[in-house]
């Protein structure tokens, strides 16, 4: 998983963009040890802050699998907004 280290416990979220350019190069570093095959096999999930106003940006992007939900999970709304999120 990766969360910036300005958004730990701010409730601040990277851009889509931001977050989709830092799983691109975590997945190129995945194929250049491991191979393509293996680097695509693995799930890369986004953690900071993702709520049901970022969710659908976020896990539009290609290398981005899924979320690790923190806040947004206590609030059952808010919890079933993000895990029915529109890619």
């Amino acid at each position: 998983a990766y969360e910036p280290v300005w958004a730990i416990g701010t409730g601040k979220v990277a851009t889509p963009e931001i977050a989709q350019d830092v799983h691109a190069k975590c997945r190129s570093i995945l194929a250049d040890m491991y191979g393509q095959e293996t680097a695509d096999s693995v799930r890369i999930l986004y953690g900071g802050s993702v709520s049901p106003d970022s969710v659908d940006g976020l896990l539009a992007k290609p290398d981005i699998d899924g979320a690790l939900v923190g806040g947004a999970s206590l609030s059952a709304e808010s919890f079933g907004r993000v895990i029915n999120f529109e890619a």
